[in-house]
């Protein structure tokens, strides 16, 4: 939930998570553990006791084999002798039996209506249920044989189980969470040094980017460890050399087109044709500027492709590509301002289906930049009569601003419909409300300031919009935000140019 609520996460807030779960993840595995012995002990007891009455109901049964084998020698010696002496001397035989028998256990006879003849020790006429009684029958003495066992000691056996098991899980509990403790702070150790390291070259790498800006300074590769970061850093002082190289002639052309300048203002400062000559070559130098702002980008945009046929793609490459293909847009809007007012842009047919799939496909390694995902939703075969440059600044701007203000792991919805008379193009994503949208159109102006841009996207998309009669429709709240385009296509379908 932390990281969830934080659009910015720093690597010490990572590593705080990764040793807070560790932790959370070796307590649990204590307390199962602990659990998995104290069932196991559980098992014990039942096995014990299960164990404890099967040996005593064994007892029973030998004790009264024994009293059997006694009553039936009494017999085969007293058989001559009236009933009455045969049973006195069964007594005193079985009296003499009883003298070492277990304060737990105890035998009785009885004649078979029920008189008591003798009895080992006092046996409550409610017998616990728990004792475990045998009987068997004397037929040439009509008599009922009975050995019983009192169950009643298994309770002082289970509880000294159970007090010898608390010691034990006792000291098991301490050994499991002493040794669960000691690997916790190993790994967690472990884990900071090698968080550390990896700060620490990605904390050099942002301050040689810092750098660059005043000094043009390439990344010192032998400070760099870790071979995902020296790619990184091969790539970017690949990126800062051919910068370097182009802010040179910029630099060399600006100083000497200030010279120009400068020496034809003394010359000519009250002639208005020179001052309009002078405007002209500005302009003219805007648009070589912008012209080379085009050269670099096509040139890491071709390696970056080049690197990506010969390797495998990686994420800090896919970032450097978003990073780019963005600039890629701003300098498209740049252009777009320059030229308007000079070229005519004639429309065509186009299939708005195919246009908008591949601007979409352009902009995926943005959106997978940004950890977001692209879902379309688009009709086929939708044909437009627009200008393609136009449109594209329309689908590009719309694209690349939804994927800026996007919250991170949320879908960004691209839509292309067409109902009767209208096709419908919409972009919708998940991100912070729009807060002034009555000036979200206009030059310059940003949301957030912190995102970046020259604020002149969505007012280039006003433009042509205003100009094709194409109305926007935006609705934003706190679950999405969606800019809705809807595009007539009853003018252009009657218009003679097209059925022509």
């Amino acid at each position: 939930m932390l990281l969830k609520e934080k659009k910015h996460k720093s690597i010490n807030q990572i590593n705080f998570m990764a040793i807070l779960f560790a932790g959370l993840f070796a307590f649990i595995s204590a307390c199962i553990i602990i659990v998995n012995e104290y069932l196991d002990f559980e098992k014990e007891m039942a096995v014990l006791e299960k164990s404890y009455i099967q040996s005593q109901k064994k007892s029973a049964e030998l004790q009264i084999n024994h009293l059997e084998k006694i009553v039936s020698y009494r017999y085969e010696k007293s058989s001559s002798l009236p009933q009455g002496e045969i049973y006195q001397k069964l007594i005193e035989d079985i009296r003499y039996l009883t003298s070492d028998i277990d304060e737990n256990n105890y035998i009785f006879v009885t004649t078979k209506g029920g008189k008591k003849l003798f009895v080992s020790s006092e046996v409550d006429e409610n017998q616990s249920v728990k004792d475990i009684v045998v009987t068997k029958e004397y037929i040439p003495l009509g008599l009922i044989l009975g050995s019983g066992v009192r169950t009643r000691g298994i309770e002082d056996v289970m509880a000294q189980k159970k007090e010898d098991y608390q010691s034990k899980i006792i000291n098991f509990v301490l050994k499991i969470y002493m040794l669960t403790l000691f690997l916790y702070i190993i790994s967690t150790v472990e884990y900071r040094y090698v968080s550390d390291i990896m700060g620490r070259e990605i904390r050099f790498i942002a301050e040689s980017f810092k750098d660059v800006s005043r000094s043009y300074r390439t990344i010192d590769m032998e400070k760099i460890k870790f071979k995902e970061f020296r790619e990184i850093a091969t790539q970017a002082n690949f990126m800062i050399d051919k910068i370097k190289e182009k802010n040179s002639a910029l630099l060399e052309l600006n100083t000497k087109l200030e010279t120009l300048v400068e020496q034809k203002t003394q010359e000519l400062k009250t002639s208005v044709d020179f001052t309009q000559e002078l405007l002209e070559r500005q302009d003219r130098f805007v648009k070589n500027a912008i012209h080379e702002i085009n050269t670099p980008l096509s040139i890491i945009l071709m390696n970056i492709d080049l690197y990506n046929l010969k390797y495998e793609k990686n994420k800090y490459l896919i970032k450097i590509e978003a990073a780019v293909k963005v600039l890629d847009n701003i300098y498209e809007d740049l252009a777009f301002v320059v030229k308007k007012n000079r070229v005519v842009y004639v429309p065509e047919m186009i299939n708005f289906s195919n246009f908008l799939a591949e601007r979409v496909e352009y902009f995926q390694d943005v959106a997978e930049g940004n950890k977001l995902v692209i879902e379309t939703e688009i009709e086929s075969d939708i044909f437009i009569f627009f200008n393609e440059t136009e449109l594209q600044r329309i689908c590009d701007n719309n694209l690349s601003n939804a994927i800026k203000y996007s919250y991170e792991q949320k879908p960004l919805h691209v839509r292309l419909k067409m109902d009767m008379t209208n096709i419908i193009f919409e972009v919708e994503n998940c991100g912070e409300p729009i807060n002034f949208p009555d000036k979200l159109f206009d030059r310059y102006y940003r949301e957030d300031e912190a995102r970046g841009g020259f604020g002149l996207g969505l007012n280039i998309v006003k433009e042509i919009c205003d100009e094709k009669k194409v109305k926007i429709m935006i609705e934003s709240g706190e679950e999405r935000t969606l800019f809705r385009y809807v595009f007539e296509t009853k003018g252009w379908m009657n218009d003679e140019n097209f059925i022509a």
